[in-house]
C-alpha cells in the first residue's frame, strides 16, 4: 500500500507491508489482510512481493490516476 506519512518514513510511491498498516492502523492481523485484499480484489492496491502470499502492496493504476 502506498500510506504516505512522513514521521514513519514511508514515501510515495513504496511498497508497505500488512505489519506497518495494522501498527499504524492499531488493527489486528486478520482484519488487515482482508481490508487489504478487498482493496486487491477492487484494483485499488496490487501485490508488491510475493505470489501465493503477499507480503507487501502498492497503490493501483486507478487510485494513482487520482493522487
Amino acid at each position: 500500500m502506498n500510506i504516505i506519512h512522513k514521521n514513519n518514513g514511508w514515501k510515495k510511491g513504496e511498497a508497505i507491508a500488512p505489519i506497518e498498516v495494522e501498527k499504524y492502523l492499531k488493527l489486528s492481523d486478520k482484519t488487515v489482510k482482508k481490508v487489504l485484499s478487498q482493496l486487491v480484489e477492487q484494483k485499488m492496491l496490487i501485490p508488491a512481493s510475493g505470489v501465493i502470499r503477499v507480503r507487501s502492496y502498492r497503490l493501483g493504476d486507478q487510485v494513482k490516476h487520482l493522487i
